[in-house]
């Protein structure tokens, strides 16, 4: 007969043995001195601890920048907020951490008595699971935490036996509901196991410790290979919500490592997948886009932390900003599965931070309730700021004191940058998943080279007969043109919208000059050719860098209404200090039936002036699927894609182009004509030729030599 010991009339039946029939002065002493368990390293706690705590123990609670101050004895199911996010936090306990981080800081049990009061409280008052699994997943993770600095940290006499036993019963109850209630898949079930795992690991002693491992082991393995896309991007398309789910991974990888526990090959094989689009997801300054419900986060302390268990050269030069490791060996770079190109000047821009940038969303929506109605949508940022903006989530409730959605308007396709069609989303709005036939998006073309970025991408939506097709074009590593074609049936009206950082408010403003219209704002100029049938303003809007946060910020807006296909020619032109004189416009091209519809091809001039240079650049884009002998300027081309630069004399400097079957510059045969398709960059003296069969790189004096090299390398 087991013998099992009791405490204030509570058994230890939750224990193995030893464990149960251990005396209660005891077991108190095993938990504080044992030291077969190891668990993740704490921080040390600070004075800003003990000013948030000092507000804890008066019950004021701030969460989302709502504060309110509960009575003595709260009823824990009661919202005071019109927001359930408020509630949620309550109840996940994240700011124990602040009561532990007093404690440590300043030895007082104050701290330590409230942390029981308010764990005791919640156990005598709340169900197991109340509100959703994710929220019992993340109170374990805190109780766990705080448990380190009042038990075997400097083990705080405010700790009874009783209260030890009430705490690992109820630790003991909660981790068996989540194994029972597990959320099916996303990053919630991720937080879910990551509990179970930790339990499992620190305290062994739990009669079901062994099972609970096994389980959270096989179950995390699972949950990776059904959430992780084959490009190491989580599925629900959310940079924030990949690193929240990053985090938990690398935290499992942590606890195995100090206390000697195995895991797969595979586990370790798609971490290293997810912390590569990390590392290209960070911005030059270091911060994240917050795409798909979101935070304008940094992870690279995470980042940081995953070198010490997957060293990476590259990891850490991203890490360091540029003053250790290895660049990454691919400037720009594609995740086809998640639809998210990264486009970057150069990963050793001096200084790192001042370096160019731009996430291109070519994706779907995102598995769950986090996509926002955002296809073909992008963010940019150069010279240590970001330009073009996503501006977040804000809120994850329908109710406002305003009464305003504004979970709506931050999930609209308005509030990105891409186009809005006749005012409509590109899916009916609803708070949570999308309920019907989603918009879907498809990338046609997406080249690098050298000199160049080209990212080509189309959005459907069932909400409207007009198929979106935009192209990105980067003049690496100066300045984005993106073009955006709209075509379909009937007449439809298009709003292009580029949303901008705060700091441009009060800062932005419309101008002519020459054949375009541009906007200046700080560090960027935005530019199109101008145009009667384009109406441009610049409106009020917000930005929110985190939960519960919205800074006013200006919103450019281009608009036109059209009976056939439309177009808007954006040029996107980063500056470090003095911005440049710009002109953009369109050129007329014709192939060998006369003037050719813009349907068929277009071609801009882009003039730059600055203090040292002026130069001429040509940008072509065909649009029919079958190429043809296309001409426009003094320039003669068959060509998916042609960008030329040509400097003050007219003399040729830069050449990039994609799918360059011919090319002739006023009488000069570049490229005769042929069938092949090729990729080209050529500047610097040095030219990059490639065709699906062979490529060659070399020193080239003049472009003038670019037929002859074709010729005799047969490429």
């Amino acid at each position: 007969m087991i013998n099992h010991a009791v405490i204030n009339g509570t058994t230890l039946d939750f224990m193995r043995e030893p464990y149960t029939s251990m005396p209660a002065d005891e077991l108190l002493s095993y938990f504080q001195t044992r030291n077969g368990v190891r668990y993740l390293p704490l921080s040390r706690g600070t004075h800003l601890n003990v000013e948030r705590a000092e507000k804890i123990l008066k019950h004021e609670f701030d969460f989302n920048n709502e504060v309110y101050q509960l009575p003595e004895n709260f009823d824990w199911k009661a919202n005071p907020s019109r927001d359930i996010e408020w509630l949620i936090l309550l109840h996940k306990f994240y700011y124990t951490k602040d009561l532990a981080g007093a404690y440590d800081y300043t030895g007082d049990d104050t701290y330590t008595r409230k942390w029981m009061e308010l764990v005791s409280s919640w156990i005598r008052n709340v169900p197991d699971g109340f509100i959703n699994s994710h929220v019992t997943g993340r109170r374990l993770q805190q109780w766990l935490s705080a448990y380190h600095y009042f038990v075997p940290g400097k083990r705080s006499k405010a700790i009874t036996p009783s209260f030890l036993v009430e705490l690992f019963r109820s630790v003991h109850s909660q981790t068996l509901y989540l194994c029972e209630h597990l959320t099916p898949e996303g990053n919630h079930r991720t937080i879910e196991l990551y509990s179970i795992f930790l339990v499992a690991v620190v305290f062994h002693e739990l009669r079901e410790s062994a099972w609970l491992l096994d389980f959270a082991k096989q179950e995390l393995l699972k949950n990776m290979e059904q959430d992780l896309l084959e490009d190491g991007v989580h599925r629900e398309l959310s940079t924030d919500y990949h690193h929240t789910v990053l985090k938990n991974h690398l935290r499992v990888r942590e606890l195995a490592v100090l206390n000697g526990i195995a895991l797969s090959p595979r586990f370790n094989e798609m971490m290293n997948k997810a912390l590569e689009f990390s590392m290209y997801a960070h911005k030059p300054d270091g911060l994240i886009p917050a795409i798909n419900d979101g935070d304008s986060n940094s992870y690279l302390s995470l980042l940081k932390k995953a070198c010490s268990h997957y060293p990476n050269e590259q990891f850490l030069y991203v890490v360091s900003k540029g003053k250790e490791g290895t660049p990454p060996c691919e400037r720009s770079k594609g995740f086809p599965d998640s639809g998210y190109y990264v486009l970057r000047g150069s990963w050793t821009h001096e200084p790192y931070e001042d370096g160019l940038y731009l996430l291109f969303d070519c994706g779907p929506l995102g598995f769950g309730s986090h996509g926002h109605y955002d296809l073909l949508s992008f963010e940019a940022a150069a010279y240590g700021h970001s330009l073009i903006v996503d501006p977040g989530r804000y809120t994850y409730s329908d109710e406002s004191a305003e009464g305003i959605e504004w979970r709506r308007l931050f999930k609209s396709t308005a509030y990105h940058n891409t186009v809005v069609v006749d005012g409509k989303d590109q899916i009916p709005y609803r708070r949570m998943k999308p309920v019907g036939p989603e918009p879907r998006a498809s990338v046609k073309t997406f080249a690098t080279a050298d000199g160049f970025d080209f990212v080509q991408a189309q959005a459907f939506s069932h909400e409207y007969p007009v198929v979106h097709e935009r192209t990105v074009f980067f003049a690496v590593p100066e300045y984005w043109v993106v073009t955006d074609r709209l075509y379909g049936e009937g007449s439809h009206a298009y709003d292009l919208y580029f949303h901008l950082a705060p700091r441009a408010l009060g800062r932005t403003a419309l101008h002519t000059r020459g054949k375009s219209l541009w906007v200046s704002s700080p560090n960027l100029l935005i530019a199109q050719p101008l145009s009667s049938n384009i109406h441009t303003s610049i409106e009020d809007g917000f930005v929110s860098p985190q939960y519960g946060v919205k800074q006013e910020a200006p919103i450019v807006k281009f608009t036109q209404k059209a009976d056939a296909t439309a177009f808007f020619h954006t040029l996107l032109y980063p500056y470090r200090k003095e911005p440049p004189i710009l002109d953009i416009e369109s050129v007329a091209v014709s192939d060998s039936h006369g003037d050719c519809s813009q349907t068929q091809a277009t071609a801009l001039k882009i003039t730059v002036c600055s203090e040292t240079e002026q130069y001429s650049d040509y940008l072509f884009l065909a649009h029919e699927q079958s190429l043809r002998e296309y001409s426009f300027d003094d320039i003669v081309c068959r060509s998916r894609m042609l960008f030329l630069r040509k400097d003050r004399s007219g003399r040729i400097v830069k050449l990039q182009a994609e799918g360059l079957e011919q090319l002739r510059v006023g009488s000069t045969v570049l490229i005769e004509g042929t069938n092949v398709s090729r990729r080209v960059s050529y500047g610097s003296g040095r030219v990059h030729l490639c065709t699906p069969k062979k490529s060659l790189s070399m020193d080239l004096d003049h472009i003038d030599g670019l037929s002859e090299l074709v010729r005799e390398n047969h490429i």
